[in-house]
């Protein structure tokens, strides 16, 4: 029986998540488990872009200005001080090649009461994995607002190719997406985020999901993580229950290729509070995380959008 029992586990978590051939993950499997306090209210991941299967982690308000590093299984590895750097309320993490040099980049977005009048975004080179420093490098301060008003702020990602920073509100309904230049870190005054879109087509819980799945379920369409895939062409966004996937070709921008889409959609489950997402090196994997230690570290295997096929014409 036991044998039966773990067999049936085998496949419940191996099982594909949707039918549909384009739901942007599949093969949910737990990687790890996170147990270790250091990571008790994980609201950031990020690859390392140094070395594989590591990732780099953050907490968000109240729990200082840490960097911890964990390997794949969701082990704590080390913890570094961001020097520099202030925690009011971090909640994402990015890496990213730029200028020659790999970097991480922290975003001190969160407003749970809607009350900053600025937030910053902090940028660091990326420290060594195996390093024994306790300190990063200085971190450099990006200090901005936004164009209407205050926004609760969770979700954020880096193309560098394009030198742009988006970030994703998350209690506005449908939440908006901002851009910001890289290049915003070479001037000293704060800078005004610029609007690209709305996430339309992000569903809200309708009032009889409500009353049914109770009252917790009303947040669990809002947005906690985004993150840009190794081609630049999708970006998943990870909500309370849900990746979502947006696509664009290689001559739209994100604004005409929001404007109409409908995201492709898979659902998640097994945690608390998903608050982290990251892509591996090679976008192969995507893992999931939450607060609320001890919790499973996630991984599913990451589907990207299929490349649109033109059909030649005929002259």
């Amino acid at each position: 029986m036991r044998r039966l029992a773990l067999a049936a586990l085998g496949l419940a978590l191996f099982a594909p998540l949707h039918a549909e051939p384009q739901a942007p993950v599949s093969r949910l499997g737990i990687a790890g488990i996170v147990t270790d306090p250091a990571l008790g209210e994980l609201s950031g991941l990020a690859v390392s872009r140094l070395a594989p299967d590591r990732f780099w982690g953050i907490n968000d308000g109240g729990n200082g200005n840490r960097l911890v590093l964990i390997d794949g299984r969701g082990r704590v590895l080390r913890e570094l001080l961001v020097t520099g750097a202030e925690n009011v309320d971090w909640e994402d993490l990015a890496s990213f090649a730029w200028k020659g040099e790999d970097w991480l980049l922290v975003a001190d977005t969160g407003d749970n009461s809607g009350d900053r009048k600025q937030v910053s975004l902090w940028l660091l080179p990326e420290p060594d994995p195996n390093g024994k420093a306790s300190q990063t490098s200085t971190a450099r301060e990006l200090r901005f607002t936004y164009p209407d008003a205050p926004h609760d702020v969770e979700a954020m990602t880096v193309d560098a190719h394009a030198g742009l920073i988006y970030l994703l509100s998350k209690r506005t309904v449908p939440p908006i997406l901002f851009q910001l230049p890289l290049s915003g870190f070479d001037g000293a005054e704060p800078l005004v985020a610029e609007r690209v879109a709305t996430l339309d087509r992000i569903p809200q819980p309708t009032a009889s999901e409500i009353e049914r799945d109770g009252s917790l379920s009303r947040f669990r369409s809002q947005t906690t993580a985004m993150e840009l895939d190794c081609t630049g062409l999708n970006f998943l966004v990870l909500t309370y229950d849900a990746i979502y996937r947006y696509s664009r070709s290689e001559h739209q921008g994100w604004a005409e290729a929001i404007a109409d889409q409908e995201p492709a959609r898979s659902s998640i489950s097994l945690l608390p509070q998903a608050e982290a997402m990251a892509l591996d090196q090679g976008c192969q994997h995507v893992y999931v995380g939450s607060e609320k230690a001890p919790v499973p570290l996630l991984r599913f295997r990451y589907r990207p959008a299929k490349p649109v096929q033109l059909t030649p014409v005929e002259h």
